[in-house]
Protein backbone atom coordinates (compact mmCIF):
# COMPACT_ATOMS: atom_id res chain seq x y z
CA UNK A 1 0.00 0.00 0.00
CA UNK A 2 1.52 3.45 -0.95
CA UNK A 3 1.21 5.74 1.72
CA UNK A 4 2.30 8.89 0.11
CA UNK A 5 -0.09 10.73 -2.45
CA UNK A 6 1.85 10.27 -5.87
CA UNK A 7 2.42 13.61 -7.88
CA UNK A 8 0.04 12.90 -10.30
CA UNK A 9 -2.50 12.44 -8.03
CA UNK A 10 -1.77 15.99 -6.08
CA UNK A 11 -2.28 17.65 -9.36
CA UNK A 12 -5.81 15.76 -10.03
CA UNK A 13 -6.92 16.93 -6.71
CA UNK A 14 -5.53 20.42 -6.95
CA UNK A 15 -7.64 20.49 -10.32
CA UNK A 16 -10.75 19.19 -8.87
CA UNK A 17 -10.58 21.81 -6.30
CA UNK A 18 -9.72 24.63 -8.46
CA UNK A 19 -13.03 23.50 -10.45
CA UNK A 20 -15.18 22.44 -7.44
CA UNK A 21 -18.26 24.91 -6.95
CA UNK A 22 -20.16 24.19 -3.51
CA UNK A 23 -23.49 22.02 -4.77
CA UNK A 24 -26.19 23.60 -3.47
CA UNK A 25 -29.29 22.23 -4.91
CA UNK A 26 -31.69 25.55 -4.68
CA UNK A 27 -28.69 27.09 -6.54
CA UNK A 28 -30.88 25.47 -9.29
CA UNK A 29 -34.22 25.91 -8.23
CA UNK A 30 -35.92 29.83 -8.58
CA UNK A 31 -39.23 28.25 -6.61
CA UNK A 32 -39.57 30.27 -4.16
CA UNK A 33 -39.40 33.08 -6.41
CA UNK A 34 -42.07 31.23 -8.77
CA UNK A 35 -44.00 31.24 -5.39
CA UNK A 36 -43.35 34.58 -4.39
CA UNK A 37 -45.14 35.65 -8.32
CA UNK A 38 -47.83 33.32 -7.97
CA UNK A 39 -48.26 34.89 -4.55
CA UNK A 40 -48.37 38.76 -5.90
CA UNK A 41 -51.20 37.21 -8.52
CA UNK A 42 -53.36 35.91 -5.99
CA UNK A 43 -53.24 38.94 -4.24
CA UNK A 44 -53.79 41.16 -6.92
CA UNK A 45 -56.97 39.19 -8.09
CA UNK A 46 -58.33 39.76 -4.48
CA UNK A 47 -57.57 43.32 -4.67
CA UNK A 48 -59.56 43.55 -7.82
CA UNK A 49 -62.37 40.67 -7.11
CA UNK A 50 -62.75 42.05 -3.27
CA UNK A 51 -64.06 44.82 -1.28
CA UNK A 52 -60.63 45.75 -0.92
CA UNK A 53 -60.19 46.86 -4.82
CA UNK A 54 -61.53 50.69 -3.34
CA UNK A 55 -58.30 51.07 -0.98
CA UNK A 56 -56.24 48.99 -3.82
CA UNK A 57 -57.37 52.09 -5.93
CA UNK A 58 -56.61 54.26 -2.84
CA UNK A 59 -53.33 53.32 -2.85
CA UNK A 60 -52.48 53.08 -6.86
CA UNK A 61 -53.48 56.70 -6.32
CA UNK A 62 -50.86 57.80 -3.59
CA UNK A 63 -48.74 55.93 -5.83
CA UNK A 64 -49.13 58.22 -8.55
CA UNK A 65 -48.46 61.27 -6.25
CA UNK A 66 -45.79 60.33 -4.75
CA UNK A 67 -43.63 61.45 -8.24
CA UNK A 68 -45.26 65.10 -7.75
CA UNK A 69 -42.44 65.22 -5.02
CA UNK A 70 -39.76 65.39 -7.28
CA UNK A 71 -36.40 64.35 -6.32
CA UNK A 72 -37.52 63.61 -2.79
CA UNK A 73 -39.16 60.78 -3.05
CA UNK A 74 -36.60 58.83 -4.97
CA UNK A 75 -34.26 59.89 -1.25
CA UNK A 76 -36.51 58.98 0.84
CA UNK A 77 -37.04 55.49 -0.92
CA UNK A 78 -33.55 54.31 -1.47
CA UNK A 79 -32.61 55.57 1.55
CA UNK A 80 -35.20 53.65 3.58
CA UNK A 81 -34.35 50.64 1.72
CA UNK A 82 -30.38 51.11 2.76
CA UNK A 83 -31.82 51.32 6.24
CA UNK A 84 -33.79 48.51 6.36
CA UNK A 85 -31.80 46.58 4.55
CA UNK A 86 -28.94 47.02 6.82
CA UNK A 87 -31.07 45.70 9.54
CA UNK A 88 -32.00 42.71 7.57
CA UNK A 89 -34.99 43.46 5.76
CA UNK A 90 -34.82 41.07 2.47
CA UNK A 91 -34.26 43.34 -0.62
CA UNK A 92 -36.75 41.76 -2.70
CA UNK A 93 -39.69 43.09 -0.90
CA UNK A 94 -38.36 46.91 -1.97
CA UNK A 95 -37.95 45.64 -5.45
CA UNK A 96 -42.15 45.55 -6.30
CA UNK A 97 -42.63 48.72 -3.98
CA UNK A 98 -40.17 50.47 -6.26
CA UNK A 99 -41.99 49.70 -9.39
CA UNK A 100 -44.83 50.42 -7.75
CA UNK A 101 -44.05 53.44 -7.02
CA UNK A 102 -41.82 54.76 -9.41
CA UNK A 103 -42.36 52.82 -12.49
CA UNK A 104 -40.13 49.82 -13.66
CA UNK A 105 -36.67 51.63 -14.65
CA UNK A 106 -36.77 54.29 -11.89
CA UNK A 107 -37.45 51.83 -9.68
CA UNK A 108 -35.14 49.21 -10.66
CA UNK A 109 -32.63 52.23 -10.15
CA UNK A 110 -33.69 53.09 -7.11
CA UNK A 111 -34.25 49.87 -5.33
CA UNK A 112 -30.91 48.96 -6.37
CA UNK A 113 -29.47 51.77 -5.81
CA UNK A 114 -30.12 51.49 -2.31
CA UNK A 115 -29.65 47.90 -1.99
CA UNK A 116 -26.10 48.57 -2.87
CA UNK A 117 -25.33 50.77 -0.71
CA UNK A 118 -26.50 48.62 2.12
CA UNK A 119 -24.19 45.86 1.47
CA UNK A 120 -21.33 48.03 0.80
CA UNK A 121 -21.99 49.30 4.44
CA UNK A 122 -21.87 46.17 5.67
CA UNK A 123 -18.86 45.33 3.73
CA UNK A 124 -16.90 48.12 4.41
CA UNK A 125 -17.91 47.72 7.94
CA UNK A 126 -16.31 43.62 8.07
CA UNK A 127 -13.18 45.13 6.44
CA UNK A 128 -12.89 47.73 8.93
CA UNK A 129 -13.66 44.88 11.78
CA UNK A 130 -10.93 42.36 10.95
CA UNK A 131 -11.26 38.90 9.65
CA UNK A 132 -9.95 37.30 13.19
CA UNK A 133 -13.04 38.69 15.58
CA UNK A 134 -15.67 37.47 13.03
CA UNK A 135 -14.57 34.25 12.71
CA UNK A 136 -13.66 33.83 16.46
CA UNK A 137 -17.93 34.84 16.87
CA UNK A 138 -19.06 32.54 13.96
CA UNK A 139 -16.66 30.34 13.05
CA UNK A 140 -18.93 28.88 10.30
CA UNK A 141 -18.41 31.70 8.09
CA UNK A 142 -14.71 30.32 7.21
CA UNK A 143 -15.93 27.70 5.70
CA UNK A 144 -17.22 30.05 3.11
CA UNK A 145 -14.40 32.20 3.17
CA UNK A 146 -12.49 29.51 1.89
CA UNK A 147 -14.57 29.09 -1.59
CA UNK A 148 -13.82 33.13 -2.38
CA UNK A 149 -9.89 32.52 -2.08
CA UNK A 150 -9.04 33.73 -5.62
CA UNK A 151 -11.72 36.56 -4.87
CA UNK A 152 -12.28 38.95 -8.19
CA UNK A 153 -15.78 39.14 -9.77
CA UNK A 154 -16.45 35.44 -10.30
CA UNK A 155 -16.22 35.35 -6.67
CA UNK A 156 -18.52 37.85 -6.04
CA UNK A 157 -21.30 36.29 -8.28
CA UNK A 158 -20.70 33.08 -7.32
CA UNK A 159 -21.53 34.29 -3.57
CA UNK A 160 -24.46 35.83 -4.62
CA UNK A 161 -25.89 32.34 -6.12
CA UNK A 162 -25.14 31.00 -2.80
CA UNK A 163 -28.68 30.36 -0.82
CA UNK A 164 -28.30 32.21 2.03
CA UNK A 165 -29.28 35.71 3.36
CA UNK A 166 -27.84 38.70 1.37
CA UNK A 167 -26.52 40.18 4.97
CA UNK A 168 -24.89 36.55 5.23
CA UNK A 169 -22.92 36.80 2.24
CA UNK A 170 -21.80 40.29 2.77
CA UNK A 171 -19.94 39.16 5.40
CA UNK A 172 -18.56 36.30 3.77
CA UNK A 173 -17.31 38.59 1.17
CA UNK A 174 -15.91 41.30 3.90
CA UNK A 175 -14.36 38.40 5.22
CA UNK A 176 -12.62 37.26 1.82
CA UNK A 177 -9.45 39.02 -0.01
CA UNK A 178 -12.23 40.30 -2.22
CA UNK A 179 -11.59 44.27 -3.53
CA UNK A 180 -14.12 46.68 -3.23
CA UNK A 181 -14.28 47.63 -7.42
CA UNK A 182 -14.93 43.72 -7.40
CA UNK A 183 -17.13 43.78 -4.87
CA UNK A 184 -19.06 46.55 -6.60
CA UNK A 185 -19.20 45.69 -10.47
CA UNK A 186 -19.94 41.90 -8.85
CA UNK A 187 -22.74 42.90 -6.72
CA UNK A 188 -24.32 44.96 -9.62
CA UNK A 189 -24.16 42.35 -11.96
CA UNK A 190 -25.49 40.11 -9.66
CA UNK A 191 -28.42 42.20 -8.10
CA UNK A 192 -30.46 42.79 -11.47
CA UNK A 193 -31.41 39.19 -12.22
CA UNK A 194 -33.30 39.11 -9.75
CA UNK A 195 -34.21 42.60 -9.07
CA UNK A 196 -36.00 42.62 -12.37
CA UNK A 197 -38.41 40.09 -12.43
CA UNK A 198 -39.38 41.36 -9.12
CA UNK A 199 -39.63 44.93 -10.14
CA UNK A 200 -41.71 44.23 -13.00
CA UNK A 201 -44.52 42.53 -10.75
CA UNK A 202 -44.61 45.48 -8.87
CA UNK A 203 -45.27 47.33 -12.27
CA UNK A 204 -47.63 45.23 -13.33
CA UNK A 205 -49.66 45.53 -10.23
CA UNK A 206 -50.33 49.25 -10.49
CA UNK A 207 -51.20 48.73 -14.33
CA UNK A 208 -55.17 49.60 -14.69
CA UNK A 209 -56.48 46.63 -15.84
CA UNK A 210 -55.78 43.20 -14.49
CA UNK A 211 -55.02 42.03 -18.06
CA UNK A 212 -52.01 44.20 -18.13
CA UNK A 213 -51.34 43.60 -15.42
CA UNK A 214 -50.83 39.95 -16.00
CA UNK A 215 -48.68 40.37 -18.99
CA UNK A 216 -46.64 42.14 -16.73
CA UNK A 217 -46.20 38.86 -14.60
CA UNK A 218 -46.22 36.89 -17.70
CA UNK A 219 -42.69 38.92 -18.84
CA UNK A 220 -41.29 38.13 -14.90
CA UNK A 221 -42.21 34.15 -15.14
CA UNK A 222 -40.22 34.01 -18.37
CA UNK A 223 -37.34 36.31 -16.86
CA UNK A 224 -37.38 34.04 -14.06
CA UNK A 225 -36.87 30.81 -16.42
CA UNK A 226 -34.20 32.30 -18.20
CA UNK A 227 -32.14 32.68 -14.99
CA UNK A 228 -33.13 29.18 -14.02
CA UNK A 229 -31.94 27.94 -17.22
CA UNK A 230 -28.67 30.04 -17.65
CA UNK A 231 -27.86 28.39 -13.90
CA UNK A 232 -28.66 25.03 -14.77
CA UNK A 233 -26.48 25.38 -18.02
CA UNK A 234 -23.63 26.97 -15.88
CA UNK A 235 -23.82 24.65 -12.99
CA UNK A 236 -23.64 21.34 -15.74
CA UNK A 237 -20.34 23.22 -17.21
CA UNK A 238 -18.97 23.13 -13.61
CA UNK A 239 -19.68 19.30 -13.11
CA UNK A 240 -18.26 18.56 -16.45
CA UNK A 241 -14.97 20.68 -15.13
CA UNK A 242 -15.10 18.54 -11.84
CA UNK A 243 -14.87 15.53 -14.05
CA UNK A 244 -11.94 16.21 -16.19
Amino acid sequence: MNLYPSADNSVNTAHRNQCAVPQFQSILSVRKYFIFIAAFLVILLVLHFSPLQQYWKQYLAFCEKVNAYGLLAPFIFMASTTLLVCLGVPRLLFCPVGGMLFGFFPGLLYGTTGTMLAYYIVFSFVKLVGKDFLIGRYPRLNRFTQLLERGGIPGVLLARQMPIHGMVVNLVLGLSPIKQKDFLIGTAIGLFPEAIPFTLVGTGMKQGSLEKSAVYIVIAVAILACIWLGLKIWMETKQRCRQT
